[in-house]
Parts: structure tokens; C-alpha cells; sequence
């Protein structure tokens, strides 16, 4: 059964990047999930980045992010821990916009909440499910909604070994409840600074059925807030797909709208004896002296699963039921 190992929230201010405590070391095969929220939208890097200018590949994945009315922004990522990795924190680096003087919106830090939480690995955990949901204008109780606004979360369409919602605010102190009653906090925390409030409440729902998704309510604000809330679920022991490590290339296309997004690209991981190499470009040759290819989306075995954690290599693990 899917269980927490550690949880933790921890705080910057006017920081360009943020060191996220894990409780220790991780174990191999422990999942950790780490829910960012930044008081605007700088650009964040996850821990070991690398740019297309390097041969390294990227050992973090990112979940679905959301940005709010006054720019603050919650992004979700994820990692696997391989035998690769060691260290009993991570840190999250925010690149701060440059000073161009040609009207461009100048950001040199930001004010940032994160919370970890590592989830014991023991049972093959990984991540089901995920999505956001944000509101569509500021909230302010009693104002735009009754005293006590209720606020859904996005729905979680697959029965999951535990769910977690991660309810952020953005613009005032509030308290965010689950006023269903269906899950228990993990972790929160606050921070008032002279740029930002920003709040955030994590909530767990062990064995969470097929359309799970609680009521949250707002209380204690006396100015407008934004809210948004990311909802991930995880599995135990069940089918999964690999996903090797990757780099982010750009631009993504040759046009002004899209120069400055980036894609995905996969490495290959092969193995040849035992031995894993995370390669691109690879030739013909070389796929067909591979005693085994991993590809992205590829269904993976316990036993296979097993030995890319212990080489090293990285990727990722996605559950399908």
C-alpha cells in the first residue's frame, strides 16, 4: 500500500532558488512529488536541469502547472529516486528575467512556497493521475460568493491508491478547508512578504475511489485571492509504462509565438548486458547488438523496472490502472 514517508513545507523570499528538505535520503525507488508555488512567473528549473547545450538529460518531470490573474504560479513535478541519486534535500532554481529596456517585464527573484512529499517505494509506487483547476477571477468571501465559498476540485477519474490536493491561494491569507470531510492534511504553510501572500494546504485521500473530488472551503479572507488547486493520484503495485530521461529543446517552432517554448526529446535507454546508456542518435547497429530498448510509453515489467532504478540511468514511471 502507498504510504508517506516525509512531508514537508518550507519558504523563500526575494530567492532565485529554493532548497526543498526530503527528510533524509530517499530510498531507490521511493517517489517523490514536490508542489512549487511561486509568488510570479518566473522561469523555474528542477534539479539536475539541462540545457539542449548539454549531452545530460533531465532526471525530474513536470506535472501541470497554472498561473493566476496576478502571475503567481503552482507547478507539480516528479522523480523517481535511482541509484544515481543521493543528497536529503533538492533544490528548485528560478531564472530570473533579464533587464533588456525595451519594455519587457523585468523579474529578479520570487517568493516561493514548496512542499515535499517522499511516498515509500517499496510498493512500486507511481504516479495515476493529474490535473488543475483554478478559479476563473479573484475570490473574495461574501463578495463574489457567499461567506465560506466552495470551491470544487478537479475530479480524479480513476480509483488510486491515494490522492492528494494540493489547494494554493495567491493574493490574501486564507484558510482552505476540505469541507467534505474526505481527506486529512499533509502539510501547509504561509508567507506574507512586501511582493506576496501566498498559501498552500496539501490534503491526502488513502484509497480514493473512481471520481474522487472534494469540496474545499475558503475562510478568513478579507481581500480578493486567487485559487488553485492541482490534483495527483498514485498507485501501487499495478501496470506501468516507462518513460526515459529527456531534454528540452527550442524553439519550438519558427514563429515569435512559439520561440520561446520548448520540447521534449526522449532518449533512448538501452541495455547491453546489464549495462544501461541513455543514447540518442544511436544507429541500427547499435539497437540491434542492445540486449534490451526502452523507449518512452513503453509498458514495463517489475523486473525491468527494478534494474533501471538500481543502473542509474533515470526516466520515470507512469501507472496505467
Amino acid at each position: 500500500m502507498a504510504s508517506i514517508k516525509f512531508s514537508n513545507t518550507t519558504s523563500v523570499t526575494a530567492a532565485t532558488s529554493i532548497n526543498v528538505p526530503l527528510g533524509g535520503s530517499p530510498n531507490p525507488g521511493d517517489l517523490v512529488l514536490v508542489f512549487l508555488l511561486t509568488g510570479n512567473e518566473i522561469v523555474t528549473h528542477q534539479p539536475g536541469w539541462a540545457s539542449e547545450f548539454t549531452a545530460a538529460p533531465n532526471p525530474w518531470f513536470k506535472l501541470e502547472g497554472l498561473r493566476t490573474p496576478d502571475a503567481a504560479t503552482l507547478s507539480g513535478w516528479y522523480h523517481t529516486w535511482n541509484a544515481s541519486d543521493s543528497g536529503s534535500s533538492v533544490t528548485f532554481t528560478f531564472i530570473p528575467a533579464p533587464t533588456l529596456g525595451i519594455g519587457d517585464k523585468d523579474i529578479p527573484n520570487t517568493d516561493a512556497l514548496a512542499t515535499a512529499i517522499v511516498l515509500d517505494g517499496t510498493s512500486s509506487t507511481a504516479v495515476l493521475e493529474h490535473n488543475i483547476y483554478g478559479t476563473s477571477q479573484d475570490l473574495v468571501s461574501g463578495t463574489i460568493f457567499p461567506p465560506n465559498t466552495h470551491v470544487p476540485a478537479e475530479q480524479l477519474k480513476k480509483p488510486a491508491a491515494l490522492a492528494f490536493h494540493v489547494a494554493a491561494a495567491s493574493g490574501a491569507a486564507a484558510a482552505i478547508l476540505d469541507s467534505d470531510g474526505l481527506s486529512s492534511e499533509v502539510s501547509s504553510g504561509g508567507l506574507t512578504t512586501p511582493n506576496s501572500t501566498l498559501s498552500i494546504n496539501v490534503y491526502q485521500r488513502p484509497s480514493s475511489p473512481a471520481g474522487y473530488r472534494p469540496t474545499f472551503s475558503l475562510q478568513g479572507l478579507t481581500s480578493p485571492a486567487s485559487i488553485m488547486i492541482e490534483a495527483v493520484s498514485v498507485s501501487d503495485n499495478q501496470p506501468q509504462i516507462y518513460n526515459p530521461p529527456y531534454i528540452e529543446e527550442g524553439p519550438m517552432a519558427d514563429n515569435r509565438m512559439m520561440f520561446r517554448y520548448r520540447l521534449n526529446r526522449f532518449f533512448t535507454v538501452l541495455n547491453n548486458g546489464g549495462v544501461f546508456t541513455a543514447v540518442r542518435y544511436q544507429s541500427t547497429d547499435q539497437i540491434a547488438a542492445a540486449t534490451q530498448v526502452f523507449t518512452n510509453n513503453q509498458p514495463i515489467s517489475a523486473t525491468d523496472r527494478a534494474s533501471i532504478i538500481a543502473s542509474g540511468v533515470g526516466g520515470d514511471f507512469l501507472a496505467t490502472s
